[in-house]
Parts: C-alpha cells; structure tokens; sequence
C-alpha cells in the first residue's frame, strides 16, 4: 500500500534554471505535483555537467536527474502569445508559482498570473531581491557567497578566501524560499489570498554567517578569515589512510581534553604523558610542534576508521575527512538508506543519488519518478517508488 504524501494535492509551477530547482524538488519530493515549465532547448540545468558517461546531452545530466526527479516538464515559448497563454492556465489550478533564473525570466508576468488565481503564491528567487540597489544586478553562487560576507570567514588569513562547495548559498535560498512559499499556501488556504515571497539569495547567505553581525553590532568588530584555530591538538591530522579532524586543543579546560590524555596514555603513545602536565599549554609557543610530535606518529599506524572508533569509545571530539568514496560506504548512511538508486528508463538508471535529507513516519519522502526527458512528461519514466 502506498504510502500517503505530505504534500500530495498542492500543485506547483517551477520557473527555473540554474537555481530555483531544489525549491520544487523540496515540494515534489514529499508528493506536490510540480511542473518543471522549460523553455525550447530545455532547462539551462540540463546542460550542468557532470554527465552520464562523460557525454553531455539534454537528459544525461546528473545534477538535472537529481533536481528533477519527482517532476512533470512542460515546454513553452514565452516569445508566443500562445506560450503566455499556456502559463496563464496552469497557474489559474495551481496554489505556488516558483520564478528563479529561467531564461524568459523578464517575460513573466506575475501580477496577470495573479489576476487569473488571487489565491496563487508567486514566489521571487533572486540574486539580490526585487528592490534595492542591486536589484538589478546577475550574481552567481561564487560571487554571491562573497557580497553574502561568508567569504570574508573562509580560509586563511594570509592567503585567498575559500568558496564552500557544492553551490550551498543557492541551496540555503532555495530552502529559505520553500519554508516560506508553503507557510504562505497554508495562509492562501486558510484566506483565499496569495502573496508575493521575495527571496533574495545575498540575503539568505547573510543568514549563514553564525554571530557575524552580532559581533559587528555588539563590539563593532568584523569577524576575518581565521584558519584553523591555534591551538595544538584542534584541526586536520594525517593519518594512515588520509586525514581526521580532531577538535581537543582550545578546550583544555574541559573533559574533552582530559579524556584525550588519558586515550594516548592508555595506548601508551610515547610522550603523551606531556598532555596530562599541569605546565602543559596548548596555546603556547611550540605547542602545536610539540603535540605533532607526540600524536602524528600514533595516527600515521590507524585508519580514519580505526581512529573515529576510538575516539568515541573516550569521548573525544573527531571526524574523519571523507572522500566521495567514503560516503558511498559509510555505515550511518548506509543504515539510513540515504542513498537511493536513480529510477529506471533514463541513462542514470541505477547511479546512485541522495535519498531523504529527513526521516517522515506517516508521510515519508518518496522517489516514484525519474526526471523527465526533454519534451516528454515524466509520466512515461514511472519507475518503482522508493520511500525513506
């Protein structure tokens, strides 16, 4: 018996290109019917490398198959009064219209589409918002990351600042803008009334800078780029098959670190009686050598695996730095079943992709279709439904 979705019922149309997509894909993966509306030659994302086989084509995108999964696809030519008239019609039945970045971006008319559904939810996802004196102004995840601050916190003092990966500030605004785009159907719901959600992704970037702005405006102090902190015993260590971040130094005065010298005495790590010292100084000149000394040649004889165990055996902070491969078969992911295998009748069939980003009980996330191919609807790529 088919489990019942979250969402199932709320129709949603998905204007989007580069960014916008995980906005519908949060809708359509808990049930939503969302319509991904491309333009001819399809979504700029299918063109995203990686692809399938290393051979670029309209459906051979994995950041598309990922995006798109759970999604019908609609083609129109907004340059056609047919094409506006099209758009018109499937947003008079639908309660959420996604605008991003798709390419006929300024032909859309949101107050017509409106006019035809007072109770439709329009929902702006843009590089800096719809007024203001960037308004106007293109951005990409690289560029916004740095007029967002996060960049001014990224990387080391002495050198260039560091991007994150994997796009996270478009993600953390298409996040920001699915919260609020379902709060406001709920109150469409409730009033008959939709509204405008403005979501600018400079801003939600700004949302991710942890105390930055309260440092500002409590001390009047901007925070910098740090590194890793100073403190021996805090930061990425080698050790036999790649490196772990350990987080012990910089907290001498708790149990962690008191649980740490009494893990290298117990193995009988040579030196290590230097840890449990009443002089010993974490932040002290040499420190950081000196600690080297005593633990980099334990770690060189364990594997990341080896030492995350016996870390938590003595309760001690660490991680090990995982490679692609070590999420592939990691224990906690695998028991979780985070990572699913693509539907079938598209060429990523049986590449494994994220799962559930959360645990449901009556009305889980489900993967039942593929994302469709260029022109087709995702109808004809029905596959076997996988639910976590």
């Amino acid at each position: 018996m088919m489990a019942k979705s979250a969402l199932a019922g709320i129709r949603v149309l998905e204007l989007s290109g580069l960014y916008g997509a995980y906005c519908g894909k949060l809708f359509a993966d808990l049930g939503a019917s969302v319509t991904l509306v491309e333009p001819p030659g399809g979504s700029p994302m299918r063109r995203k490398p990686p692809f399938a086989g290393d051979v670029p084509g309209p459906d051979n995108s994995l950041a598309f198959a990922y995006f798109a999964a759970n999604k019908d696809s609609v083609v129109l030519d907004f340059a056609s009064e047919e094409g506006m008239t099209s758009l018109t019609r499937l947003a008079a039945d639908a309660h959420l219209v996604i605008l991003a970045d798709h390419p006929a971006f300024g032909r859309v008319d949101l107050d017509k589409l409106c006019e035809a559904n007072p109770a439709l939810v329009s929902t702006r996802i843009t590089p800096f918002g719809a007024s203001g004196p960037y308004a106007h102004m293109t951005g990409d995840d690289l560029t916004l990351m740095a007029m967002g601050g996060l960049l001014t916190m990224a990387g080391f003092p002495d050198a260039a600042p560091v991007v994150a990966y994997g796009e996270q500030g478009v993600l953390a605004a298409d996040q920001f803008a699915a919260v609020a785009s379902l709060t406001a159907i709920l109150h469409a719901e409730q009033t008959g009334q939709g509204e405008l959600i403005d979501v600018s992704i400079q801003e939600s970037i700004v949302m991710a800078l942890e105390n930055a702005a309260q440092v500002y405006q409590l001390e009047g102090r901007v925070r910098n780029r740090t590194g890793r902190a100073k403190q021996a015993g805090t930061g990425i260590y080698k050790c036999q098959d790649g490196e772990i971040y350990l987080l012990a130094g910089g907290i001498g005065d708790t149990q962690m670190w008191g649980n740490f010298a009494e893990w290298m005495e117990a193995e009988g790590v040579a030196g290590a009686a230097l840890f449990a010292s009443p002089d010993w100084n974490d932040k002290a000149a040499g420190a950081e050598e000196a600690f080297g000394r005593v633990f980099l040649p334990y770690a060189a004889g364990k594997t990341k695996a080896e030492l995350y165990v016996l870390a938590r055996q003595w309760r001690v902070p660490m991680a090990p730095m995982s490679m692609p491969p070590d999420l592939l078969d990691n224990a906690q992911l695998a028991y979780r079943g985070f990572f699913v295998p693509s539907p079938s009748g598209t060429p990523l069939a049986g590449v494994r992709m994220p799962g559930a980003p959360y645990k449901l009980g009556e009305t889980p996330w489900a993967l039942r279709s593929a994302a469709p191919r260029l022109g087709s609807p995702t109808a004809s790529n029905t596959a076997k439904e996988v639910t976590a």
